[in-house]
């Protein structure tokens, strides 16, 4: 009933507009409908990579670049998985080890390992994986959700797709809990330079 009352006062509000207007409202509306086309094309595409010789994948909308392995600045008193900090465009970017994250074996780097960095909360952060993959386009239809385990808290995986490969699907935003997240900002801010 609500929407039908909205639809109503639009539909009054446009014929009460002349030519140029319509022209710029239509303008408009394609404007919109041309970027929700490209968001949604965007979200349906995935940045694979290996680790532990699984492959993972991760909304390419996530995905700030991709640089090679360099050498990082060691942060006392973190997880092991926190390997420290790089300066990457004059910010001081929280580099973690995803293998070490995800509670797997210690790795011996590669010339294949790189560094992805991602966005979390307006921030962003790297992730050394051991190689990335491709770029695939996964359909949400094509995704299986996770099975649930009452035992682990296992948020940050949000799918599974088949390809020739299984590939885990995961939601950075979940990769560190808010404390962590917190913690490594602070740290991150307080050796910031002038």
């Amino acid at each position: 009933m609500q929407e039908q009352r909205i639809q109503s006062d639009i539909a009054s509000l446009l014929s009460q507009l002349n030519g140029e207007q319509i022209d710029t409202v239509t303008a408009y509306l394609h404007e919109l409908s041309r970027e929700n086309e490209e968001h949604k094309v965007s979200s349906d595409k995935y940045l694979t990579f290996w680790c532990n010789n699984q492959l993972f994948g991760i909304g390419i909308g996530q995905v700030i670049q991709i640089v090679h392995m360099m050498d990082i600045t060691p942060l006392p008193d973190f997880p092991s998985y926190i390997k420290g900090i790089l300066s990457i465009r004059g910010e001081l970017t929280p580099i973690m080890d995803l293998r070490l994250r995800l509670g797997q074996q210690v790795s011996d780097y590669s010339e294949r390992t790189c560094i992805i960095l991602i966005r979390i909360d307006s921030r962003s952060f790297g992730l050394i994986v051991d190689a990335v993959n491709d770029v695939e386009t996964i359909s949400p239809q094509d995704i299986c959700p996770p099975p649930q385990q009452s035992d682990r808290k296992a948020n940050y995986l949000i799918g599974i797709a088949q390809r020739t490969q299984v590939i885990l699907l995961l939601d950075v935003d979940y990769i560190l809990s808010e404390k962590e997240i917190g913690e490594i900002i602070d740290v991150s801010n307080q050796t910031e330079c002038p």
